[in-house]
């Protein structure tokens, strides 16, 4: 009979198939977990690059939310300034219509 390992005085002893068999399996399985430790690797650095550039797209977004907010500022003290001018304008024309319909520029009415 033809035994794969034998426990001698020796130590123990492979048959050459099963030796050859081990040492293929290790040597491929090496391979393979170098292979997918590179293939995460790469993976973690494209991940990496994206985070860098959504950083960025986020920093850029928040500079032209400043630059929106700003500007919305502007405006809306602009519209505070036109509301004022409106309300006085209508104020003065409602004094003015007063006037108007007053004993001052009718004078048929106060005979």
């Amino acid at each position: 009979m033809n035994q794969m390992i034998e426990n001698s005085e020796r130590g123990i002893t492979l048959n050459k198939s099963l030796a050859w068999t081990i040492v293929v399996a290790t040597l491929t399985g090496g391979i393979w977990i170098g292979v997918q430790i590179t293939v995460a690797q790469e993976g973690i650095a494209t991940l990496s690059e994206r985070q860098n550039e959504d950083r960025l797209a986020i920093k850029l977004n928040a500079e032209a939310i400043n630059v929106l907010r700003s500007s919305n500022a502007r405006i809306d003290e602009r519209l505070i300034g036109i509301e004022s001018t409106a309300r006085r304008t209508e104020t003065s024309v409602s004094e003015i219509l007063r006037y108007l319909r007053g004993d001052a520029f009718n004078p048929n009415r106060g005979d």
